[in-house]
């Protein structure tokens, strides 16, 4: 049996002026992790979530100290659950301010604390989370433009805007939804998701993004979100070695 490295995870607190108050982050670290070799970094929303329910750091290190994926680093952004839904919305009023927190001052920090390759930028993200993720990558192409997508909340809203968008070539996404979802419960009432994620993938799929589908047991929870991790870093993994 191979013995699994300790895993490594730092904390960093940052004052955001766009959000007007201090927001938490952890980074996971690989084991391997060599100064003199930048890595990619894979950003997430409801980052501490990640980390305690979905077990990010547990699963990656080891897979990682497997051989099955390349390292590279995890930064959970925590979330303000009184302001989820008015970052991570599209049209959410400090949807924009938000976007200006991770991209002028998280990232930057980071990147002056860790070696971070400038040309790979990835992102996840669970229901409202993923939907954060799909903006930021129409936002700020330059960056993101693989990601993983955790039972999106694609109301119709969110739909018409990638329908407007002419040409997702660039972008690569790792999708799943649960069988239980017809009918998710959510703070904000029932949905849905199952037919909004498929009706994502066709969207996505018709305007020439790469598009990994997957269906798996269980409804909108952290419980099921965590057990897909494997095979969704497992993706990203062939990706970045790609």
């Amino acid at each position: 049996m191979t013995n699994t490295p300790q895993r490594k995870i730092e904390s960093h607190t940052i004052y955001s002026r766009h959000l007007n108050e201090e927001r938490a982050i952890k980074v996971f670290v690989p084991h391997s992790y060599d100064k003199s070799k930048p890595l990619p970094i894979v950003y997430c929303h409801d980052g501490l979530e990640f980390f305690t329910h979905g077990r990010v750091a547990t699963i990656a290190n080891e897979l990682m100290t497997n051989g099955e994926i390349p390292p590279f680093l995890i930064a959970g952004i925590a979330v303000n659950l009184e302001q989820r839904h008015s970052e991570y919305a599209m049209d959410g009023a400090r949807h924009t301010a938000y976007q200006q927190f991770v991209v002028d001052e998280c990232m930057p920090m980071l990147d002056s604390l860790y070696a971070v390759d400038d040309n790979a930028r990835l992102m996840a993200g669970i229901s409202l989370g993923a939907v954060a993720s799909l903006s930021f990558m129409l936002a700020y192409p330059q960056y993101f433009h693989t990601l993983i997508l955790f039972s999106g909340a694609y109301f119709p809203p969110v739909q018409a805007r990638l329908r407007d968008e002419p040409d997702l070539s660039r972008l690569a996404a790792y999708l799943f939804i649960g069988d239980e979802e017809r009918q998710a419960k959510t703070p904000s009432g029932v949905y849905n998701f199952y037919e909004y994620n498929e009706q994502m993938r066709d969207i996505l799929l018709d305007r020439g993004a790469e598009v990994e589908f997957h269906v798996g047991p269980g409804n909108h929870i952290w419980g099921v979100w965590q057990k897909q991790l494997p095979d969704a870093l497992r993706w990203l993994g062939r990706h970045l070695e790609a």
